[in-house]
């Protein structure tokens, strides 16, 4: 009895290390291989998914896409199929890619530390994000915060989430309200303000918040090419705003004929936080918001409208004006 007692002991000690950080000296294709049994998935299965930041950081100070080659080939997960998806990190983060089952939210999450891969297991479903005692104990995990952005993209992904959603979350590198804001006011764009021929989108962020990486993604309207202008407010110059819950500014604008039409938008995060319980984690309450991303007139509005001439263009967006004074929609 004491010897089947001493196994037992070392069995229940082994589960825990490969819980919380395994530390693995087999070469990375099969360190790939042996997550893949761990999960009991087989290549070109539709039901996993590989989330990685591969393309935007370095392994060993080397480029990390030969590693993300490997595990596309060990995986069948592609662009294409829609189940190869990245998070952006600095260069100088750690390599990270996780095999994600989608039937149960089981996890392998593989990290490369100091020349040496070090296997995270356990599972990040809806039920296990869900609860605020999970997010008490990343930190015993090797992937720690990057959990946040695993998990929640993993089940966005799972639940049916649009692509485009998902790519912009690849570039804010996490889901969050804010983020999901921003996708909302993205598409009520397109659906309330078709451009015509020589028109084009400006997005005014103007109070600024994580939405603008939405814009990006799904409008094109990127900084460097003028299509978003970012116009932070101080505390008190948002009070002076007249219209509920501002949200920022569209402009859509004919370059060549100097004229266009601008609107005043408003997102209201009421409806959006009534999705889930107020003590439910940030992680699992995002997953609530993926069923209404088709409805963006529940959570946005349009609050003033305005015609554009090339004074009241250049007042909006040029450096030093505030695009809620040039536009009157301030306290007098």
């Amino acid at each position: 009895m004491q010897k089947i007692a001493g196994i037992t002991a070392v069995v229940v000690l082994m589960l825990a290390i490969v819980s919380s950080g395994c530390v693995c000296a087999a070469p990375f294709d099969e360190t790939v291989s042996q997550a893949m049994q761990t999960l009991d998935v087989s290549k070109g299965d539709p039901g996993l998914l590989v989330l990685t930041d591969a393309p935007y950081v370095k392994v060993d100070g080397e480029c990390a896409l030969p590693w993300l080659a490997k595990a596309q080939e060990k995986t069948g997960c592609t662009v294409g199929r829609g189940n190869l998806l990245f998070f952006q990190r600095t260069q100088d983060h750690p390599f990270r890619l996780m095999l994600f089952r989608k039937k149960d939210g089981d996890a392998v999450i593989l990290s490369r530390m100091e020349n040496r891969w070090i296997t995270d297991t356990l599972n990040i479903g809806p039920s296990a994000i869900s609860r605020p005692a999970f997010w008490e104990k990343i930190d015993r995990y090797q992937a720690g915060r990057d959990l946040f952005s695993l998990a929640a993209m993993a089940n966005a992904w799972a639940k049916g989430a649009p692509y485009d959603f998902l790519k912009s979350a690849e570039l804010h590198n996490h889901i969050c309200p804010g983020l999901t804001s921003g996708y909302l006011m993205a598409h009520y764009i397109i659906d309330h303000f078709p451009l015509e021929q020589g028109e084009r989108y400006i997005v005014v962020a103007c109070p600024v918040w994580c939405k603008e990486d939405a814009f990006q993604v799904v409008m094109d309207c990127t900084a460097g090419k003028k299509g978003l202008i970012v116009k932070p407010l101080s505390d008190d110059q948002k009070k002076q705003i007249v219209i509920a819950n501002p949200a920022g500014m569209i402009l859509v604008w004919d370059a060549e004929k100097k004229t266009g039409r601008g609107a005043a938008l408003s997102f209201n995060f009421d409806p959006l936080r009534a999705l889930s319980s107020k003590d439910t984690p940030k992680a699992a309450m995002v997953l609530a918001a993926v069923d209404h991303l088709d409805h963006p007139d529940r959570f946005v509005s349009m609050a003033a409208e305005f015609q554009l001439d090339e004074e009241l263009y250049e007042a909006i967006t040029q450096a030093g004006g505030n695009p809620w004074e040039a536009t009157g929609l301030v306290k007098k």
